[in-house]
């Protein structure tokens, strides 16, 4: 499934950094600070990098490419994240539209150092992976897509 994913208009997963800077400029390479997961420089015994930009977050490294970990919906709808050319999703797209799509319900979720107490949470797994992602909600309106990996 995640090979038909697309954010921003670039693929979910990028094979290099060329396609990432020319859309939104180069930046700085941060290294994640995760215990454990796919991206755990310390788990993996690799290293890993984020370049965060305004709305979007890639997590990776030159040999495995980058992924979008962190989309951040604007309520305007310019960001948006598509699915082959089944659906595109926005910060314009309700919590019952995605629920319908994934054929599911969102369920209220708390975030560690985070203060919203109605923030609601839809995920999945890609196909055939241990890995997946969840789309976040306030109000209603999908707000966020995070990509996950088991710990």
């Amino acid at each position: 499934m995640a090979e038909y994913i697309y954010v921003d208009g670039l693929a979910f997963g990028q094979r290099g950094l060329k396609s990432i800077f020319e859309k939104y400029g180069p930046t700085k390479r941060t290294y994640p600070d995760y215990e454990c997961g796919f991206h755990s420089n310390q788990e993996q015994g690799k290293s890993y990098y984020q370049l965060i930009y305004n709305q979007v977050t890639w997590i990776g490294n030159a040999e495995e490419g980058y992924i979008a970990e962190l989309v951040l919906f604007d309520p305007e709808g310019e960001m948006k994240w598509t699915y082959f050319r089944e659906i595109e999703f926005s910060g314009k797209s309700t919590q019952s539209e995605v629920e319908q799509f994934f054929g599911k319900q969102a369920k209220p979720i708390r975030f560690h150092g985070r203060d919203e107490a109605d923030l609601f949470s839809l995920g999945g797994r890609f196909t055939n992976a241990d890995d997946g992602f969840f789309f976040l909600f306030k109000e209603e309106k999908l707000i966020e897509f995070h990509y996950w990996s088991p710990c």
